[in-house]
């Protein structure tokens, strides 16, 4: 009975607002690529499962990625019914941002420790991650600022205390927790909407110079970065991850050992499942499974882009392109990462790799494009009737 009154309340809203379908080939591309990723995270962590669990069981982080995906799933689904102009308010947008940031800072204080990084934050048997958060908070609040704040295209202060202050402030401080791979994914996707909106580039010129220092500050306080940049020429001990990571590639030639048959999972690449799961691919599906998976996320973000452009507000606009440009630089750095382009770093393969709080975030980012695809094509309606008033 709940189940029926829940969806005869999702048939109101689709009325009221007279939504129509999501975007079919959209939808069927991000629901394969997670399966697949779902499917992958059971491969590469089944071995290690075994060995952790009190029972022996394969299934415990192959369980645990499925209630996520499940629950992404749901959160898509009646996050597409929500009209995503809602969420251009400044005040609530400028609030998120505070709490994010304070849960920034909180991490750094009591924030559970693992691999000698404080990154999550404990709730009980739950950990939550603010930094993925934090990617939300900020594309939304940035998005939200160019649309209100027109000013900020005309001053450079203006321009500096509204969009680049929060960015920076949001960076630094998920850099010294330390996690450099989510300052620059939370940089990136608030550039990134800077970037579409339109802002003249000669703002962000003296801001290249603080970023440039503020990694060259990183390295040199923390030398076990420039050994994972000496790794990548062979040079230094810490290359492990690496090799292994190449050698899994490289075993699995053109068609990949296939499904369940790797070798790399049997605790000899460390966090397969996660950061390294691009490795464990190309090691059970070859070249072949490799490309396919880089072709769907292409088409992803492609698809992704011309829903955005199709939106009737500049919000919807910087917010959809923003978000898919952050979905491919994720892509790119952790398959960087995998091949030995880029130094190590944890960079999750978006929608594949294991993780809670990322599968989360990046289905409730999605699902403000999903409603944007549902929003009635207006344009394309006037422009089908301008072309049979022609032809009659």
């Amino acid at each position: 009975m709940r189940s029926r009154h829940n969806r005869g309340i999702l048939d109101q809203v689709k009325r009221k607002q007279n939504l129509g379908p999501t975007d079919r080939p959209f939808t069927i591309a991000l629901i394969v690529l997670t399966l697949f990723g779902l499917l992958m995270v059971f491969s590469a962590s089944m071995y290690t499962s075994a060995v952790k669990s009190s029972t022996g069981s394969g299934y415990t982080q192959f369980a645990k990625q499925a209630f996520f995906v499940v629950l992404g799933l749901i959160i898509l689904y009646i996050g597409s019914f929500v009209d995503y102009r809602k969420y251009k308010n400044y005040k609530v947008a400028l609030f998120f941002l505070v709490i994010t940031a304070i849960l920034l800072g909180l991490v750094k204080v009591a924030g559970a420790e693992v691999n000698g990084a404080k990154r999550w934050l404990s709730l009980g048997p739950v950990t939550f991650q603010p930094s993925e958060f934090a990617k939300l908070t900020g594309i939304i609040f940035a998005s939200t600022v160019v649309s209100e704040r027109k000013e900020v295209y005309h001053s450079f202060l203006k321009f500096s205390l509204h969009c680049v202050l929060p960015m920076l402030g949001l960076c630094f401080l998920a850099a010294i927790e330390p996690s450099l791979s989510a300052a620059m994914a939370i940089g990136f996707g608030m550039l990134c909407v800077y970037f579409f909106s339109g802002i003249d580039f000669k703002f962000f010129i003296p801001y290249l110079a603080i970023i440039i220092l503020a990694v060259a500050v990183s390295l040199k306080m923390q030398p076990w970065r420039i050994d994972r940049i000496l790794a990548l020429f062979g040079k230094g001990g810490k290359d492990y991850q690496i090799r292994q990571s190449i050698l899994a590639i490289g075993s699995g030639g053109i068609f990949g050992r296939g499904l369940g048959n790797g070798k790399q999972k049997m605790l000899f690449l460390p966090e397969l499942q996660n950061d390294f799961i691009f490795a464990n691919i190309g090691e059970e599906c070859g070249l072949v499974g490799c490309v396919l998976l880089l072709l769907l996320y292409a088409f992803i973000i492609h698809r992704g882009i011309k829903i955005a452009k199709s939106s009737d507000t500049k919000f919807g606009y910087v917010y959809g392109c923003s978000v898919m440009a952050l979905l491919g630089f994720q892509v790119i750095v952790n398959v960087a990462v995998a091949t030995s382009i880029f130094p190590v770093t944890g960079m999750a393969l978006p929608f594949v790799s294991a993780g809670g709080t990322s599968m989360l975030i990046l289905f409730f980012m999605v699902s403000l494009i999903f409603n944007m695809s549902r929003q009635p094509k207006k344009k394309r309606r006037q422009k089908r009737s301008e072309k049979e008033e022609n032809k009659s």
